[in-house]
């Protein structure tokens, strides 16, 4: 069955690697605990991707807007339920992804992923991951692009699937510019500049 959450481990999609060692030629290691933190930015960083999703965004802001006007308008008829209604109504409109991300941890919380230390190998052939919980080894053919940004790098697996591995979880200091080498050269690569509280604005 078909893995849709955008913030599980890689699966095992394929393990056939040739015979060749998950380690073979020079490595870029990430360990970090897969904690709801990360899955939380996981989930940022994808939606920020979605073109979509961004003008959604100024249509909630704009329907906000009028729902504001309408409730100031029901404070003077008077309609007091109707302006409280309208008033909640035009503050979901500008944090419905905060209910997103509840819903997310409340359901992570379940997983047996959740909390595990991950440890995930890169190299020229392509991703090992490895956890109390699993260990898989995929080629680079099993994910279809990735996104740079200036601090990390967030790889899809499939249009739902997506990993999010920042520079800080590397083990290495360099391991960020060989980490976006290894990605550039094998996927279809995409940059973006991240923006703390706002989304990701891709420039090619």
């Amino acid at each position: 069955m078909e893995n849709v959450n955008p913030y599980d481990p890689p699966l095992p999609a394929s393990t056939d690697t040739d015979g060749e060692s998950p380690l073979a030629g020079n490595a870029v290691t990430a360990t970090f605990v897969f904690s709801p933190e990360h899955l939380i930015e996981t989930l940022t960083r994808y939606r920020s991707q979605h073109l979509g999703r961004r003008i959604w965004r100024w249509v909630r802001y704009a329907a906000a807007l009028v729902f504001l006007l309408v409730a100031v308008v029901g404070l003077f008829i008077p309609q007091y339920v109707a302006s409280i209604f309208m008033l909640a109504l035009a503050v979901f409109m500008f944090f419905p992804h905060k209910i997103d991300d509840f819903l997310a941890r409340r359901n992570f919380h379940k997983s047996p992923h959740c909390n595990t230390l991950q440890t995930v190998r890169f190299t020229d052939e392509g991703l090992h991951s490895s956890s109390e919980n699993q260990d898989s080894t995929l080629k680079w053919t099993a994910f279809s692009r990735a996104v740079v940004f200036n601090d990390g790098v967030l790889i899809f697996q499939g249009p739902k699937m997506v990993h999010w591995f920042p520079d800080n979880i590397l083990d290495r200091k360099g391991d960020a510019e060989s980490l976006r080498n290894l990605v550039e050269s094998n996927l279809t690569t995409n940059h973006a500049v991240h923006r703390s509280g706002v989304n990701a604005i891709p420039d090619g």
